[in-house]
């Protein structure tokens, strides 16, 4: 059996984090502003995922980043299942640093909150997978996912990431709350 961290939460769910395992991310900027609308903003977001990802040992599977959220899935550490508050802390602060400095608005929040889902079958995998990248589509930006620039979508297609099965645990491991 895999490594297994159950975190009770006092104002919120409780939390499953599993070793080797996938989840699915959102994250939202505060009062939905559109504070990751320019290119360069989605970039840095991207970059800053991208090496929280490797600081903490989280394996990016799939992401889309648009003006005022993210959506992302990722597969846990085989060591520390539990980090992923500071997986999400770290692109937060430094976004949200990078972009207030860059906007003289020094102070002002950015980041909302995130959610986090421990994915429970093959077909919520696949549904989530459905979810992230039709999100772009979803809210009228493109007409086909591959069309968005600011997802993993075209990458994604050339991975053997479509089956849950790689993962080293059988779903029916996964405990039930």
């Amino acid at each position: 059996m895999t490594e297994m961290v159950f975190k009770p939460g006092h104002n919120t769910p409780p939390h499953l984090f599993m070793a080797d395992w996938f989840y699915m991310l959102t994250g939202s900027i505060y009062q939905q502003q559109p504070l990751i609308r320019s290119d360069n903003r989605k970039r840095e977001w991207v970059n800053a995922l991208l090496a929280a990802s490797e600081l903490y040992h989280w394996e990016i599977i799939a992401w889309v980043v648009m003006d005022n959220h993210y959506h992302t899935i990722l597969k846990s550490p085989q060591n520390d299942p539990g980090n992923l508050t500071k997986l999400v802390a770290s692109y937060h602060k430094f976004t949200a640093h990078q972009w207030n400095n860059c906007d003289a608005l020094i102070g002002r929040k950015v980041w909302w909150n995130y959610w986090d889902t421990c994915i429970r079958s093959q077909d919520d995998y696949l549904n989530r997978l459905r979810y992230v990248f039709w999100n772009p589509v979803k809210h009228g930006l493109v007409q086909e996912p591959a069309e968005y620039p600011y997802c993993n979508y075209v990458d994604f297609l050339e991975e053997e990431w479509f089956d849950i099965g790689k993962a080293p645990v059988e779903v029916e491991d996964v405990p039930e709350f």
